[in-house]
């Protein structure tokens, strides 16, 4: 692990030379409300209880068993906010609003070694992350905040294991993994949606236990799965919700495009659009998977750092979170989704000085792409709550 390194808030673990943490935690998010949605008759979230054997507040430790139709994955605590805007009206994400909530730690003793890295709060309290219940029309849906990441824990990747256990003991129908990512290409915006239903990897480190991830990222191998998505009330969050994000985007972009080397940032001029894997997909060169590093990866018009043409979107979760649902008997998977926003578009880094090694290249580009994560991370955000709203609701 790198010496110094962040001890909380998003970029716990990474280290403080990270130009894209770094640039990032040097801004405030814009953060706004979306207001009251018009939802169709019967589809408004609605709050629910895991069950009468679970009390919020109270660790869960033995096998989690919940009624469940769908589960969504969260990470950041910007990410979880802003879900929580769309979902309840209600964005915060305190220490009060987690006590609402259940914390999740089984198997917590015999997996904590695993865990390398700093821990944040919520691993100090033994503890892997939170869950909450509600219901969208028929569907029983679980969202699942994470505290444990790919990136920062360790080649054991608890991550992993922590996933294959929750999934596999709520044996939901679908699981969706969500959130802010970097756009791959020249065509997505900041807001703008990628619901995908392949991931690849793209690692640097070695996971000795896990010796299948570095061939799948060596050899571009993809992971699929076969998903029918009923694209009516994606139309529908697309033609009336989305362009409440709007207002929020404008700010975010009167804050960053006047500064030097942000001219290229561009506003959104229309509502921003959602891409799904069939039926609507990204256009361009680049198939529309999700790319998941095991670091803070960007993709620029010189493509520096080789990302053009692998995807859509990077991240730092999806794959690791849907490699943990390929590891499960064939019988008891359930189908999978990526559902990522633009949190930062393709970076046009400018003019690399005379003699600028690789490593050099990447931290100018991180720079410049963390600012404008650290601004849109909220707003942006919005939609991908909004489109996983949309999947769920046409189930």
């Amino acid at each position: 692990m790198p010496a110094q390194v962040y001890k909380s808030g998003t970029f716990t673990g990474v280290s403080t030379t990270d130009a894209f943490a770094a640039s990032a935690t040097n801004e405030s998010p814009v953060i706004v409300d979306i207001g009251n949605l018009a939802w169709p008759a019967n589809l408004k979230p609605t709050a629910a209880t895991l069950g009468n054997s679970y009390q919020p507040g109270v660790k869960i430790t033995q096998p989690l068993h919940a009624n469940t139709d769908v589960l969504i994955l969260l990470y950041t605590d910007q990410e979880t906010s802003a879900l929580l805007d769309v979902f309840t009206h209600d964005k915060t994400w305190t220490a009060t609003r987690k006590k609402t909530w259940y914390p999740y730690a089984y198997n917590f003793d015999a997996l904590s070694s695993s865990i390398e890295g700093e821990r944040d709060t919520a691993l100090k309290d033994g503890i892997f992350g939170y869950l909450s219940a509600m219901t969208i029309g028929s569907q029983r849906v679980v969202l699942y905040k994470s505290e444990l990441h790919p990136k920062t824990n360790g080649i054991k990747l608890p991550f992993v294991s922590v996933i294959k256990q929750l999934v596999g003991d709520l044996a939901p129908s679908m699981v969706i993994s969500t959130g802010t990512a970097g756009a791959i290409g020249t065509t997505l915006r900041c807001g703008d949606v990628a619901i995908t239903s392949s991931a690849r990897f793209h690692v640097q480190h070695q996971y000795p236990d896990f010796p299948d991830i570095n061939t799948m990222s060596e050899g571009g191998t993809t992971l699929t799965n076969s998903v029918t998505i009923n694209s009516q009330y994606l139309t529908y969050a697309q033609s009336n919700f989305t362009k409440l994000s709007e207002p929020g985007l404008t700010q975010c972009f009167n804050k960053l495009h006047t500064r030097p080397g942000y001219g290229f940032l561009k506003n959104n001029s229309s509502a921003p659009k959602i891409y799904v894997t069939t039926g609507s997909p990204v256009p361009g060169p680049q198939p529309m998977d999700i790319v998941s590093a095991d670091y803070l990866t960007v993709a620029d018009d010189a493509d520096v750092e080789g990302l053009q043409h692998s995807g859509v979107m990077n991240d730092t979760d999806d794959a690791f979170a849907f490699y943990a649902i390929d590891k499960l008997p064939a019988s008891n998977r359930p189908k999978w989704l990526s559902v990522r926003n633009a949190s930062e578009p393709q970076i046009d880094g400018g003019t690399f000085p005379a003699g600028a090694t690789q490593a050099q290249k990447i931290h100018q580009i991180k720079g410049i792409a963390g600012a404008i994560y650290g601004v849109y991370q909220y707003c942006t955000t919005l939609n991908s709550a909004l489109a996983c709203w949309g999947v769920i609701a046409g189930m």
